[in-house]
């Protein structure tokens, strides 16, 4: 079975409850506003966490045996601070091209190798994201808003006991994280994270949804790749 997954464990968030999460959730953040419309902000700061991880700037994840985890008041911290960069403004949230130009202040901020840009159109795509995660970068996937197709949603999948996947979910008009992808006999199969969770999308189902419902303006990727 091929597959390209990072190298290095994902964000994980330790809830009120107990439990962990598979990257941060948006129902966390303190406005209404962040809470309908702070995807990106959630995925950005997902991905720069990993990134400073991978380069050793920042702390280091707390830990209880073998699970290393941020505690959620470290990780709500982290995001108060990126929230005066990504600011959300109503029901616009933050563009492709507004999240690549955030990026791109906070990587020469900080001294982060890494270039970005707003990658446009299916062959840049299914290019671009194998090629981030083979040098273990983190892929912020958008889900556009399909305006004249309202009732289209993309199924997102869990493996089930028969080692196939199963629809548990929908969604529309969405950032999520991309964070691995393993090719199965449904076709490539991509892990990601959106809302503290972990689901997988079919690549052949995106790419049919941004065909017949939205367009590579704005269902895309945040393309990353290290400087030089």
């Amino acid at each position: 079975m091929k597959q390209e997954m990072l190298q290095h464990s994902y964000i994980t968030v330790k809830t009120d409850s107990g439990r962990l999460s598979y990257g941060g959730d948006q129902s966390w953040l303190g406005t209404e506003a962040e809470r309908s419309f702070g995807c990106g902000l959630i995925a950005a700061a997902d991905i720069l966490r990993y990134l400073r991880e991978k380069e050793g700037i920042g702390g280091k994840p707390e830990k209880d045996g073998r699970e290393a985890h941020l505690s959620k008041e470290t990780y709500l911290e982290e995001l108060r601070e990126l929230s005066e960069v990504f600011r959300i403004r109503g029901a616009l949230g933050i563009t492709g091209f507004g999240l690549a130009r955030r990026m791109r202040r906070i990587f020469r901020k900080e001294g982060l190798p890494y270039r970005v840009k707003w990658s446009i159109g299916r062959r840049h795509l299914e290019r671009r994201l194998p090629e981030m995660l083979a040098k273990d970068i983190p892929v912020l996937l958008s889900v556009g808003p399909g305006f004249f197709h309202k009732k289209a949603r993309l199924p997102l999948y869990r493996p089930d006991e028969q080692g196939g996947y199963k629809k548990t979910a929908s969604m529309r008009d969405h950032y999520v994280t991309v964070t691995g992808r393993r090719e199965e006999k449904e076709g490539w199969m991509w892990r990601i994270s959106s809302w503290g969770e972990e689901y997988y999308v079919n690549q052949e189902e995106y790419l049919r949804y941004v065909k017949e419902n939205d367009n590579f303006l704005f269902s895309s990727i945040l393309y990353i790749r290290p400087a030089g």
